[in-house]
C-alpha cells in the first residue's frame, strides 16, 4: 500500500478531534501494511509524541491555511518522484478552514483526496471521496465533483484499535449510576468541564466515583483542580489519556460533549448526557436526542449547573433510562466503520493483456537488478534473446500474459500464466518504484481468480528459491501452499501450489 497522508490541525480552539478521528483511519491504513504521514499544525506536545508513537510520520505546518505555505509544504510532501501525481496518493483533509481552492490544488496536483467532514459548510468540495459520519449527514446535500463519492452515516464512524477490541463487550446496567466520566473534548476553551463538576458537587452524593477526561489542549487544569478538591465523592483528574475505551467500559454514565466521541460512547454502550460546545455539534446533538440516544441538554452558555444536577439525577436513578440509552445507541456503531473506507481507499489493480508495445518495458523490469537476484538465471538478458521469448508468448495460446496496471491504467508489474493441461506455472514481477505496497498478492489473487474463471486450470504452480523469503510471503498471502523442496535449475526451491476452489476463499475479501 501507498503512504497515506493525512492533513489535520489540533490546537487549544479546535480540539484534538480532528486528529484523533484520523488517527483511527490512519491505524487501520497501517494494519494493512501501509505508511502514514500527518501534515498537521499541532500545539500539543502530547498529541504529537502521541502521533510518532504510533509510527505515523510527523510533518510540522507552522502557519495553516489560509497561509500560502500551508499548501506549499503539504504538496511538497507528496514527492511526485515516488507517490504521486497519478500513482495513486491519497491526502486525508479533516478540517473547516480548507477551502474549495486549496482542495482543488491537491485534485490538480493528480493526488486523490478524501475529506472528513461535519457541516456541508463550503459551497463547493473538491474530492474523491467526502466521508461524514454524523447521524444528519444523509440530510445533507452536497455540492461536489460528478464523480465524487459519498459515504455518509454512522456505518463509517472512525473507531481507533483501542475500541474495537471491546466488540464483544456487554454491559451491565446497575439499578443506580454511580460510576460517571466527564469529559468535553480535547480544548474545552469555554471550561464546561468546571460547571459539571460544580453541579455534580451539589448533588453531594459520596457513593459516586468520578473521572474526569481533559484533552492535551485544555488551558483549565488549575481551576478544575482547585473544584474538585471540594468534591464529596472520590475522583480521578486524567490528562490526556490513552486509554478512553477502558474508561468507557468502566463508566455506568458519561457527561460529554456533542462531538466524535458520542460515536465512541455509543459503540460502548455508555448512557450519555449531551452538552454543546460548538455550533457543528447542534444538529448531531438534536438528532441523537430526537432518537432518544442521548439526553440534550443544549448549548453550554444557557445551560446551568442545576440543570446538570436534574439531568444527573433523573438519569442515575432510573434503570430503565440507561437501558434504553445504551439499547438505542449500539443501534449506531458496528465498528466496521473504518473497514468500509479503507475498501474504498485501497488501490485497486486491473489485468490487461500484454501488447507487443509492453516489449521494452518488461524487456527493462525482467533486468532490474532486484528481478534478477532473485530469478533462476541472475545473468542479464540481451535485449534480442528477450524481443524472440516476448513474441514466442504473446503467440502461444496457452501462455496467459497480462500486464498489472493502477487504476489509472498506469503498468506496474506483469504476471503470466503458462498451461499445460490442466495445470498451470504462474510467474510475476513488480516494477521497482511500486514494490514493498503489497500489489504482488493482489495481482496473484486477481490472476488466479481469473485464469480458473477463463480456462480448464485446476492447479497453479510456483517455484520460489528457498532464499527468496519475500516471494514466498507473498505467494502464501495469495493462497499457494508449499508442496515439496526441489532444486530446480541447480538452486534449493519451493514448490507451491493453489488448487480451484480454494482461490475463492483467498478471494473473499475483494466481494
Amino acid at each position: 500500500m501507498n503512504t497515506l497522508f493525512i492533513r489535520a490541525d489540533a490546537t487549544s480552539q479546535i480540539g484534538s478531534g480532528h486528529v484523533m478521528r484520523c488517527i483511527a483511519l490512519a491505524q487501520a491504513w497501517q494494519d494493512q501494511g501501509g505508511r502514514v504521514t500527518f501534515i498537521s499544525h499541532c500545539d500539543s506536545d502530547t498529541l504529537r509524541i502521541r502521533i510518532i508513537g504510533e509510527g505515523f510520520n510527523l510533518v510540522s505546518i507552522e502557519k495553516p491555511h489560509p497561509h500560502p505555505s500551508d499548501l506549499t509544504l503539504t504538496l511538497s510532501c507528496i514527492n511526485p518522484e515516488t507517490t504521486g501525481p497519478n500513482t495513486g496518493a491519497w491526502l486525508v483533509l479533516d478540517g473547516y478552514h480548507f477551502t474549495p481552492d486549496y482542495q482543488k490544488a491537491i485534485k490538480d496536483a493528480g493526488i486523490r483526496l478524501l475529506i472528513i467532514d461535519d457541516m456541508n459548510h463550503l459551497p463547493y468540495y473538491h474530492a474523491d471521496i467526502i466521508l461524514n459520519q454524523n447521524i444528519h449527514a444523509t440530510d445533507l446535500k452536497y455540492n461536489c465533483d460528478p464523480n465524487t463519492k459519498l459515504l455518509l452515516g454512522p456505518k463509517y464512524v472512525l473507531l481507533r484499535r483501542e475500541f474495537l477490541k471491546y466488540r464483544d463487550f456487554k454491559r451491565e446496567i446497575p439499578d443506580k449510576a454511580r460510576k460517571i466520566l466527564v469529559t468535553m473534548g480535547g480544548a474545552d476553551p469555554d471550561n464546561v468541564t468546571l460547571k459539571v463538576i460544580q453541579a455534580l458537587n451539589l448533588l453531594n452524593d459520596s457513593e459516586l466515583e468520578v473521572k474526569v477526561v481533559i484533552g492535551p489542549s485544555n488551558p483549565h487544569m488549575e481551576s478544575i483542580k482547585k473544584e474538585l478538591s471540594l468534591s464529596p465523592f472520590s475522583f480521578q483528574l486524567l490528562p490526556s489519556v490513552d486509554n478512553m475505551a477502558d474508561l468507557m467500559a468502566w463508566a455506568d454514565l458519561a457527561i460529554t460533549a456533542g462531538g466524535s466521541t458520542c460515536w465512541e460512547l455509543a459503540y460502548m454502550g455508555v448512557p450519555s448526557i449531551f452538552i454543546v460546545l460548538a455550533k457543528n455539534q447542534v444538529p448531531l446533538a438534536e438528532k441523537l436526542s430526537n432518537h432518544r440516544r442521548v439526553l440534550n441538554l443544549g448549548w453550554h452558555v444557557n445551560v446551568t449547573p442545576f440543570e446538570i444536577v436534574a439531568a444527573v439525577t433523573e438519569v442515575i436513578g432510573r434503570k430503565e433510562i440507561c437501558a434504553e440509552k445504551v439499547e438505542n445507541a449500539l443501534k449506531m456503531v458496528d465498528g466496521k466503520g473504518t473497514k468500509r473506507i479503507l475498501s474504498c481507499l485501497e488501490e485497486k489493480i486491473m489485468l490487461r493483456p500484454v501488447q507487443k508495445e509492453d516489449c521494452e518495458l518488461i524487456w527493462m523490469w525482467s533486468n532490474d537488478e532486484g528481478t534478477r537476484k532473485a530469478s533462476f538465471f541472475e545473468v542479464f538478458i540481451p535485449w534480442e534473446e528477450h524481443v524472440e521469448w516476448f513474441n514466442s508468448r504473446i503467440a502461444d495460446q496457452n501462455h496467459y500474459f497480462y500486464i498489472i496496471t493502477d487504476s489509472q491504467e498506469k503498468p506496474i508489474g506483469q504476471i503470466r500464466f503458462s498451461v499445460k493441461s490442466d495445470n498451470a506455472v504462474v510467474s510475476f514481477s513488480i516494477a521497482p518504484e511500486f514494490r514493498g505496497f503489497g500489489i504482488g498478492t493482489k495481482a496473484l489473487k486477481l490472476g488466479t481468480q481469473k485464469l480458473f474463471q477463463e480456462s480448464n486450470v485446476n492447479a497453479i504452480i510456483a517455484f520460489v528459491r528457498v532464499d527468496n523469503q519475500v516471494s514466498l510471503k507473498v505467494f502464501q498471502k495469495a493462497g499457494f501452499v508449499v508442496e515439496e523442496e526441489l532444486y530446480l535449475h541447480g538452486k534449493k526451491s519451493y514448490k507451491l501450489c493453489l488448487y480451484r476452489g480454494n482461490e475463492y476463499e483467498t478471494n473473499k475479501d475483494r466481494q
